[in-house]
């Protein structure tokens, strides 16, 4: 829901609320194969788990120009976040749990345009602080307070009119705030029963980055490329320790989520977007990125999941009332985890082939009155049955998609 309002031609404003809620539940009957029985807690043994959770979210915030050449911007974001949890059975005191996150920001923003706006800087700010209820926080724990976020951001742009280009760059830090999951996450584990794994002190993820590239117009502004170079450090992430020798918060886990170092990313975006024909668009990107990650003993590896290589290209056709898209997009080989659900829990990094994969749609659009049009569509998915894997399991192949919709004006 959103309420905007431009009051003059200096002053506007807008306020939005958000509602997000899920309700999970994962359920193992007793028909379990035999041969597949020591995957699974307990063995033999039906079991359930539930997850549900629920986001609210307020935001407002307001716009003012401040003469012909200067436009700032300020206002705040309240997030209310819960998480029930529960196991059946449990076999552990630590069962039908509700917790709570409340985070409450301020930010602001102002835009500065010179040069008969061939030059904009923009220069921002985001404060962010967090609340969780000292119940939430078990023992010595209680006394704990969740650390604020403090993020800033720069960013300058000319362009050249006479050339059609675009120089850029942007410089920052950012965040990202702990997950209820990461904080207060609970989980079935073979032969210990439900056991937390969160920890309600994390601190949130924090980063700092800059790019630089260029944007080109050319043939008659019926064509644009660019590109980018990148380069991020992970100063603080947050991420799943398998084995704790001494469980840093003192409770007893033998496993959970932690901050550790980060990592670096660094690597060239490319694209070009172009209208080659009538009615015809066509848009290419090519990324590289070289990402590392820190490993305790071990120093920089491979960042899982992160190939060096992404190639897409997408095309669109409209005639009259249809309208057609095909996607190609090629992805490197990578490497994953894949974790071992029994003691002792270990871990193996597999490399997964590149894939190409082939995404075709289209749609037929209709007024049915004044008021009222219907868009009928379909396409497929996967459209040449490629073999590729998702967090370890195989993708499905082909997977067609049909429908109808009405819009209302």
């Amino acid at each position: 829901m959103r309420l905007s309002q431009q009051i003059n031609d200096r002053l506007s404003y807008t306020i939005a609320y958000q509602h997000v809620g899920n309700q999970r539940r994962n359920y193992n009957g007793p028909n379990i194969d035999p041969k597949f029985a020591q995957f699974y807690p307990f063995g033999d043994f039906a079991f359930a788990g539930f997850n549900n959770g629920k986001t609210d979210t307020l935001d407002a915030r307001a716009n003012l120009r401040l003469g012909a050449h200067n436009l700032a911007t300020a206002g705040f974001e309240y997030e209310a976040e819960s998480i029930f949890q529960s196991s059946i059975p449990s076999f552990s005191p630590v069962n039908n749990t509700t917790d709570r996150q409340r985070t409450f920001a301020v930010f602001g923003q102002d835009q500065i345009f010179f040069l008969d706006d061939r030059l904009q800087i923009s220069l921002g700010a985001r404060r962010q602080y967090f609340s969780i209820r000292a119940a939430d926080r078990p023992g010595s724990l209680g006394a704990v307070k969740p650390e604020a976020s403090l993020t800033g951001d720069g960013s300058v742009a000319y362009f050249f009119r006479s050339s059609g280009t675009k120089l850029r760059t942007h410089v920052g830090n950012g965040f990202r705030a702990p997950s209820l999951f990461e904080r207060f996450g609970q989980g079935t584990f073979s032969s210990l029963g439900f056991r937390r794994f969160g920890d309600p002190t994390l601190r949130a993820e924090q980063s700092i980055s800059f790019d630089f590239g260029f944007d080109q117009r050319v043939a008659k502004d019926r064509a644009r490329f660019g590109a980018t170079y990148f380069y991020t450090h992970l100063t603080r992430v947050i991420g799943f320790n398998n084995f704790f020798v001494v469980d840093p918060l003192g409770l007893g886990r033998f496993s959970g989520y932690e901050n550790r170092p980060g990592g670096f990313a660094r690597g060239l975006e490319t694209y070009l977007d172009a209208a080659p024909w009538r009615n015809g668009n066509m848009h290419a990107s090519y990324t590289y990125t070289n990402s590392d990650r820190v490993v305790t003993g071990r120093g920089l590896q491979p960042e899982y999941v992160i190939p060096r290589h992404l190639f897409g290209i997408s095309l669109t056709q409209r005639y009259h009332s249809f309208l057609v898209s095909f996607d190609l997009n090629r992805t490197g080989s990578y490497i994953a985890p894949v974790f071992e659900n029994d003691f002792p829990f270990r871990t193996a990094e597999l490399t997964f082939p590149g894939f190409t994969k082939a995404d075709l749609f289209g749609s037929y659009e209709r007024r049915l009155s004044e008021q009222l049009v219907m868009t009928l569509f379909g396409g497929a998915d996967n459209l040449f049955s490629a073999k590729y894997f998702e967090n370890g399991f195989r993708a499905p192949g082909m997977v067609a998609r049909a429908g109808i919709t009405f819009r209302f004006r």
